[in-house]
């Protein structure tokens, strides 16, 4: 395929829902992160309780996303898509309008009904178009996805300078109007692909569900203050969980008509692929939660400053999306892709890892960038191809709500390891230093989360290099 195919007019407004449903997501999720400790503020919550609105975000949106083509079958796709924008937007007002941390955690709960559709809607949409056609269509869900995220810590960080926390909800709202006009005049309202077999609720297994993912959820999030005073209890919690979660699968599994047909689409290329998502969803995640306070407290950055580095590195990732695709068209070996991207990941990090408040000006930039830029576009883009390559039409989205669900999990697994092991090696190293000031505990935590990742990368990237099951 021909670099002027991909990029040939027209655009259309289909185009454009495209990368503004996704966008609005990463959009709002990053500028919560980034502005977590002024919203906390704003709101009178704790850290306990900032971190439980996280946890029931993610379990909503895993029940949501898990039955989201139930919800299409019923609804129509614009009328689904259409009241998603409806409780996304709601959800983002009650939050500007909360003023104490229930308030806040109910109103994420809202937005979470409405947000959990905007990734999988996104990606099933691509699949109105064939051929040259749906390439072309297809760059408009990592545009989103990469506006979005490296847009989020630019804006905040202005939001913030300028208007205070609540803006980083209130801005969401002419978006959402934008994106619901969009909706509105280009999505269908059927869906691109039919289902012979209409999806089905079945009440026991949706509580199984709902119980094995809040408490999961909630383990997580308690992971992260109590690990060391209740982690016994916690551990025991995580097995009841993980229990609750086998025994929906098993129902689900043996039934005719199930809410999503596993055993349809879960071949072992899809099984690895997303254990190669997870890992990188998790590495996403537990950078997203450190980067910000490396940067502020360990090197102290000012707010606007952090926030236009990693908005910068962010917003480079989309040429390098358009690169990636490019190349995947003329050399398709996934394993190399990977392998690669894998390396980038432990370039980054040993970057990261040796920064100090000497070191020259380039080494953080050029750490973000093989991190945001390189790292997630060649690594997560090429886990993308190759997962859903084989998976049947009629249960792509099935399988995209899986690993959307599966996203859910991982990031908040991602953001539990990033605390505790920043809190664990600034404990190891105040009792090593006790007259060490805060900063440079973060700042030495820092580092040891980054070596940490130099590991991980530099398995990860042995692993794929020898496995033949994914490639």
């Amino acid at each position: 395929m021909s670099t002027p195919s991909l990029f040939a007019p027209p655009y259309t407004r289909h185009h454009l829902a495209i990368a503004l449903i996704v966008l609005l997501e990463y959009l709002q999720s990053v500028m919560v992160a980034f502005g977590s400790h002024a919203v906390s503020l704003g709101v009178g919550a704790t850290p306990q309780q900032f971190s439980l609105a996280a946890a029931c975000y993610a379990a909503v949106a895993v029940l949501m996303i898990l039955s989201h083509r139930w919800w299409v079958q019923r609804l129509g796709y614009r009328s689904m898509l259409r009241w998603s924008l409806l409780a996304f937007g709601g959800g983002a007002l009650l939050c500007a309008l909360a003023s104490t941390p229930q308030l806040f955690i109910a109103a994420r709960m809202v937005q979470a009904l409405g947000g959990a559709a905007f990734f999988t809607a996104s990606r099933v949409q691509i699949m109105h178009y064939r051929g040259p056609q749906r390439l072309q269509a297809m760059l408009f869900l990592p545009g989103g996805i990469m506006l979005g995220s490296g847009l989020a810590p630019l804006l905040a960080a202005l939001l913030l300078a300028l208007a205070g926390w609540q803006a980083l909800f209130l801005v969401m709202l002419p978006l959402v109007w934008l994106t619901d006009y969009l909706v509105r005049r280009a999505v269908p309202e059927h869906e691109p692909v039919e289902n012979e077999r209409p999806d089905r609720l079945h009440p026991w297994a949706i509580a199984l569900l709902a119980a094995g993912v809040f408490l999961l959820q909630f383990v997580l999030e308690r992971a992260r203050f109590e690990l060391w005073t209740h982690g016994a209890l916690l551990w025991a919690l995580g097995a009841v969980a993980c229990l609750l979660l086998l025994l929906y699968l098993r129902h689900e599994w043996r039934r005719r008509s199930p809410l999503v047909p596993y055993r349809r689409f879960t071949s072992e290329r899809y099984l690895w692929g997303m254990a190669v998502y997870g890992v990188g969803y998790l590495v996403v995640s537990g950078c997203g939660y450190v980067l910000p306070l490396y940067m502020a407290q360990g090197l102290g950055m000012d707010q606007l400053h952090s926030g236009l580095w990693l908005g910068l590195s962010g917003l480079l990732a989309l040429p390098f999306a358009i690169l990636h695709l490019q190349l995947m068209l003329r050399w398709p070996d996934v394993r190399r892709y990977l392998f690669a991207g894998a390396l980038l990941l432990a370039a980054a990090a040993l970057l990261l890892a040796n920064i100090t408040h000497a070191s020259p000006g380039w080494l953080l930039p050029a750490g973000l960038f093989l991190l945001h830029s390189l790292f997630m576009p060649f690594f997560l883009g090429t886990t993308a191809a190759a997962t859903f390559s084989q998976v049947d039409e009629t249960v792509f989205s099935h399988a995209y709500q899986v690993k959307n669900a599966m996203r859910e999990v991982a990031n908040a697994v991602g953001l539990s390891w990033g605390v505790i092991i920043m809190q664990q090696r600034s404990m190891a190293h105040a009792a090593e230093r006790p007259a060490a000031e805060s900063a440079q505990l973060v700042l030495q935590s820092g580092h040891d989360f980054f070596w940490l990742l130099v590991l991980l990368a530099l398995a990860l990237a042995l692993l794929l290099r020898l496995q033949r099951r994914f490639v």
